[in-house]
C-alpha cells in the first residue's frame, strides 16, 4: 500500500477545480431519483449476500441507552449515537419507527434512515440542497451557526442513530465486521491521519508534539486554528505562526489545518486572508474555511488561493453537499456517518461524489467512533484515501481505536480493521 502522502501526492486531479454540472442550488426531483437508483444498486452490487425476503424479522426497535433493533431470532442491532442528537424527537417518533421497520427484513436496503425522515417529514430533506432549513423554513445560505449544530440537524443526526443501528444488525446477521457487507473493498487496514484536537496550543510545543507523533509513525497530521477575526491581527499572526513552526519541524509531514472556531464565522476577508498567507506552507488542505453554509465563500476561498479544501462534516444528508460540488470548491468531503444520516446516506455521499472526477470522501469522526472506520475500509483507497484519527484523550478516540494501530514496514502506522461482526 502506497504511503497517504504518496498517494494524496500522485493524484493529477488535486489541485483542479472539479466537477460538472450547471453551479445552480436547485436540485430536482429527477436528479433525486436517479441518486436513489445509483445508491440503491450500490448497496445491492457490492458483493453483499442482501435478500429483499428471508425468513428473519425486525421484531421490535426500542430505546433505551441505545437504539436497540430485535429480530424474529433474537438478534440484535444497536447503536448509541451522537451525544447531539435530539433524543426527546427520537422518542417521539419512535413508535412510527418501530411501525415502519416491524415485520421487515432488515437485509433489506430500503430499510434506511432516509425512509424514516421520508415518511416523517416527507420532501422536507431536499431543501437542504436549496439551503433552506428543512422543518424551519428559513434561509440559510451564507449564515453563520451560533452552535455546533442546528437543531434540524439534531433531528436528523437522531435518525443516523437508527439507520446505523439497522447496519450493526446486518452485519450480525451475516456475521460479518460491516464494511465487509456495505462495500467491495475490503481492506482489511487504512492509513490514518493523526488528529490531536488540541485547540489554543502553543506553536513552539506544538512543533514538540507533531514530532514526536510523527516519529511514532503518524506521517499525516491535522491542527487546528482557534484565532478568528475578533482575536485581531496578534491571532492571526498566531494562527500562520503555528503553521510555520510545525513545516520547519516536519517538512516532509501531509499537514491539514482546521479552521476550527472560524466556522463559526461569516468573514470571508478573514479567512481568504488566512489562506492566502499559510499557502506558502503547502498545507495538504484547508478545513471548514468559512462557515458550513457559506457556499459563496467556499467558492471564492478555492477560486481565489488554489488550496485544497475539505469540509462537510457539518452538512446533513447527501443534499447539502451537491451545491458544492457543483461550484468546484470542495476537494474532501467530510461527511459524518453519524451526523450526516446514517451509514445509507453516507454511502449516497460516496455515489454522488463518484460523479466529479478528482473529489475524494474522508468522513469525520466523531463519537461513538466506530463507523467511519467501517466506511473508509468499505470503499476504495481511490475514493476513500485516508481516515482520521482522534487521539484526545476522555473525549477521544484514542481508548477506542489506539489498540488498532499497527506499523507498516515503513514505520507509518495504519489502522487494522475489526474483525468482529457488526459495527465494532
Amino acid at each position: 500500500m502506497k504511503r497517504p502522502t504518496e498517494t494524496m501526492k500522485n493524484n493529477p486531479h488535486l489541485h483542479e477545480r472539479r466537477g460538472p454540472g450547471p453551479g445552480g442550488i436547485e436540485v430536482q426531483r429527477r436528479e433525486f431519483l436517479q441518486l436513489t437508483s445509483l445508491a440503491a444498486t450500490s448497496l445491492l452490487c457490492a458483493g453483499r449476500p442482501f435478500a429483499a425476503e428471508g425468513s428473519v424479522k425486525i421484531k421490535d426497535v426500542r430505546l433505551a441507552k441505545a437504539i436497540e433493533i430485535e429480530t424474529s431470532d433474537g438478534t440484535i442491532g444497536s447503536f448509541v449515537g451522537s451525544s447531539s442528537q435530539d433524543r426527546k424527537t427520537l422518542e417521539t417518533h419512535l413508535p412510527r419507527i418501530r411501525e415502519l421497520l416491524a415485520g421487515k427484513d432488515p437485509r433489506d436496503p430500503a430499510l434506511s434512515g432516509e425512509l424514516l425522515w421520508e415518511a416523517i417529514y416527507p420532501g422536507k430533506a431536499r431543501l437542504f440542497g436549496e439551503f433552506r432549513d428543512p422543518l424551519a423554513g428559513e434561509s440559510i445560505l451564507g449564515k453563520p451557526r451560533n452552535a455546533r449544530h442546528t437543531a434540524t440537524g439534531q433531528v436528523f443526526i437522531a435518525f443516523s442513530t437508527v439507520d446505523n443501528a439497522l447496519w450493526d444488525l446486518r452485519g450480525k446477521l451475516q456475521d460479518k465486521p460491516v464494511f465487509q457487507i456495505m462495500g467491495s473493498a475490503h481492506r482489511d487496514h487504512v492509513p490514518v491521519y493523526w488528529r490531536p484536537g488540541e485547540v489554543g496550543i502553543e506553536p513552539a510545543l506544538a512543533a514538540k508534539k507533531a514530532r514526536a507523533a510523527y516519529d511514532r509513525g503518524y506521517r499525516a497530521q491535522k491542527w487546528y486554528f482557534n484565532n478568528g477575526a475578533k482575536e485581531g491581527e496578534q491571532g492571526f499572526k498566531a494562527n500562520v505562526e503555528l503553521v510555520r513552526m510545525l513545516r520547519e519541524e516536519l517538512p516532509g509531514a501531509t499537514l491539514m489545518f482546521d479552521n476550527h472556531s472560524i466556522r463559526h464565522s461569516d468573514d470571508v476577508e478573514y479567512s481568504l486572508r488566512l489562506c492566502k498567507a499559510v499557502a506558502p506552507y503547502k498545507p495538504f488542505w484547508i478545513e471548514e474555511p468559512i462557515c458550513p453554509e457559506h457556499l459563496d465563500g467556499y467558492a471564492r476561498i478555492k477560486g481565489e488561493t488554489g488550496l485544497t479544501i475539505a469540509g462537510g462534516e457539518h452538512w446533513y444528508t447527501h443534499w447539502a453537499v451537491k451545491p458544492f460540488l457543483d461550484r468546484k470548491c470542495v476537494d474532501y468531503v467530510q461527511s459524518d456517518p453519524i451526523w450526516c444520516g446514517g451509514i445509507s446516506e453516507w454511502l449516497k455521499v460516496c455515489e454522488l461524489v463518484r460523479q466529479y472526477p478528482g473529489v475524494k470522501v474522508v468522513p469525520h469522526i466523531t463519537s461513538p467512533w466506530i463507523a467511519a472506520p467501517h466506511c473508509v475500509a468499505s470503499q476504495p483507497e481511490s475514493l476513500c484515501p485516508i481516515l482520521e484519527f482522534n487521539s484526545e484523550e476522555g473525549q477521544g478516540g484514542r481508548k477506542v481505536l489506539e489498540q488498532h494501530m499497527q506499523h507498516q514496514p515503513d514505520g507509518r502506522m495504519v489502522m487494522a480493521l475489526p474483525t468482529k461482526a457488526g459495527l465494532t
